[in-house]
């Protein structure tokens, strides 16, 4: 008795073939979105966003905070926390307009954020929105003062510290 071989039926040959290559496909495609398409966590992980998004809070509550007895020195500290022609601009102008006023008029002011939000970002300049209140007193006005609004910080990335380079109220 002669031994026929069972050959697979075209469409079933066809479909294996099809299955294979349906799976290279697919693990090319996973191969290629997660090595070549992914952002680089070293570039925009959420640490590095997170960084930023902090410092440009806590610039933000130095740069409007201050007291009328220590504006000075608390607007000293707030400039260490900017950066180029930012930092020409509020140097000039505390020293101009801010801190006259604030010892003459005996201003009280204290920004509290509110809310956060990063726009913009890129391994060494970033874009936050920050949304506050605050609160003025001064010698004419007893009764504190409370404003809400937002600002628009672009922030450079100096080594591993984050600077405020411009500073927009919106």
């Amino acid at each position: 008795m002669k031994l026929l071989r069972r050959v697979p039926h075209p469409s079933r040959r066809t479909a294996l073939v099809l299955c294979a290559v349906a799976a290279l496909v697919a693990v090319f495609g996973w191969a290629y979105l997660a090595f070549a398409v992914a952002p680089r966590d070293d570039a925009t992980g959420s640490p590095r966003q997170q960084a930023a998004v902090d410092a440009a809070t806590h610039a933000t509550i130095a740069i409007l905070s201050y007291g009328s007895d220590t504006v000075d020195s608390d607007l000293e500290r707030a400039s260490d926390l900017l950066t180029g022609s930012f930092a020409d601009y509020y140097s000039s102008f505390t020293r101009d307009v801010v801190i006259p006023a604030a010892k003459e008029k005996k201003i009280d002011t204290s920004a509290t954020v509110v809310g956060k939000a990063i726009t913009e970002f890129s391994e060494d300049r970033a874009a936050v929105l920050v949304f506050l209140n605050q609160s003025t007193k001064t010698v004419d006005v007893a009764e504190p003062t409370t404003t809400s609004t937002t600002v628009r910080i672009e922030m450079e990335r100096h080594g591993t510290t984050w600077l405020v380079a411009k500073f927009d109220p919106a």
